[in-house]
């Protein structure tokens, strides 16, 4: 391909178009700018386009900037002329964005977004179990569109991605696709604050996230029998244990699972978990139905009460488990006339309206209401399940 330098007019640019299909000398090829350093007017079969291109060296390492500026006759020589030397500009003072080669790729910003939440998790305390639902969720839906793709282009293509957000409602569901494309948001804003030169506008500016209501299923009261019958079925005393507890208290299911024996405090009528989801402690008082259900695994020796509950506990073939238990013992507290506040309490809730330095003084002053209300409703979880 021919490499020329030429002094490009209007004029002569419009010779070239009339006659660079000549079926005798077709004009080919890639034609410097005399008057520009590093503009290109490059001649192919179906257009004529403008690029700057130049060839540098960063800390050592060989760097190529090549951007393509339009086409013509869309831009004229000026345009062309006044875009490249804003580029040379940004490349003596350092400020020029870096190629398709160099921009990160959403794989690769994918990867250093779950090692921030693994670290995340490890500085809070937890189980990086948060991390394994993005890995998954990126695996299944994210990582097979988007992974090959650079940044700025996932963020130059809004309605890209907002197609696949569609795909993917249709394919696994509207909230695993608002999920995935939250992940995707979160990507990039993290890859952002690493990058400067990614463009602010965030690839899923033009998704229509799809309305989402919070599952309330629970477990009706004529299904308690078939609850005994299938927990009564499940062989580890562990698990038939962390599955009865949830029920009695009502506790979110990863926090009972990293429930210590250190935490359980008889002498004060209560265990805590510790680290909860608004990073604090809650104390549960517990009734003659819960401490017999702890003492199912009383001689368990291990620092967990409930050790591996958390990775195989929801598999047991329950008619509900997790957080259907705890909206459960929501339902019950209500079936009981429990005060709405002290149900707040138990279940470990911060209740709106109230500054946190008050809900501590709160729930001491209430103890004794606490205790009652949670004897009354595991009095009444014990009659349906007729234990």
């Amino acid at each position: 391909m021919a490499t020329k330098t030429k002094r490009f007019t209007d004029a002569t640019i419009d010779a070239i178009a009339d006659f660079k299909d000549d079926s005798d000398n077709p004009i080919r090829g890639r034609f410097w700018d005399a008057e520009v350093k590093g503009l290109q007017l490059r001649i192919g079969e179906r257009r004529m386009s403008w690029f700057f291109f130049q060839q540098h060296r960063t800390h050592g390492t060989r760097r190529t900037i090549c951007r393509r500026l339009g086409h013509w006759p869309a831009m004229k020589v000026a345009d062309a002329r006044a875009a490249a030397t804003v580029i040379a500009a940004d490349k003596i003072k350092g400020t020029v964005a870096p190629g398709k080669r160099e921009s990160i790729k959403f794989g690769e910003a994918f990867e250093k977004y779950l090692d921030h939440l693994g670290e995340k998790a490890e500085k809070a305390g937890k189980p990086p179990r948060w991390q394994r639902n993005v890995r998954q969720l990126g695996k299944q839906l994210i990582l097979p569109k988007w992974e090959k793709w650079p940044l700025a282009d996932m963020s130059a293509n809004p309605g890209a991605v907002e197609s696949w957000h569609r795909d993917v409602t249709r394919s696994a569901g509207p909230v695993s696709a608002n999920h995935a494309a939250r992940v995707v948001r979160a990507v990039y804003k993290r890859a952002a604050r690493h990058d400067r030169y990614l463009p602010p506008g965030l690839p899923t500016s033009a998704v229509e996230f799809n309305s989402e209501k919070p599952s309330q299923k629970g477990l009706a009261l004529a299904d308690f029998p078939k609850w005994r019958k299938a927990w009564d079925k499940i062989e580890s005393p562990t698990r038939r244990a962390y599955h009865l507890t949830a029920l009695l208290c009502g506790c979110r299911p990863g926090e009972l699972a990293r429930l210590k024996w250190a935490d359980v405090l008889p002498r004060e009528r209560c265990f805590v978990i510790r680290g909860a989801k608004a990073d604090n402690d809650i104390q549960v008082p517990l009734s003659p139905a819960i401490v017999r259900a702890l003492k199912m695994v009383r001689g368990a020796d291990d620092v967990f009460v409930f050790p591996g509950c958390a990775q195989i506990g929801h598999r047991d073939p329950l008619p509900a488990r997790g957080n259907q238990l705890r909206h459960t013992f929501r339902t019950l507290a209500a079936d009981c006339a429990v005060d709405e506040m002290l149900a707040h309490f138990l279940m470990g809730h911060s209740p709106e309206g109230i500054s946190q330095k008050y809900i501590v003084k709160m729930m001491l002053a209430s103890g004794p209401a606490l205790r009652q209300a949670q004897r009354k409703i595991s009095r009444r979880i014990v009659t349906l399940l007729a234990l």
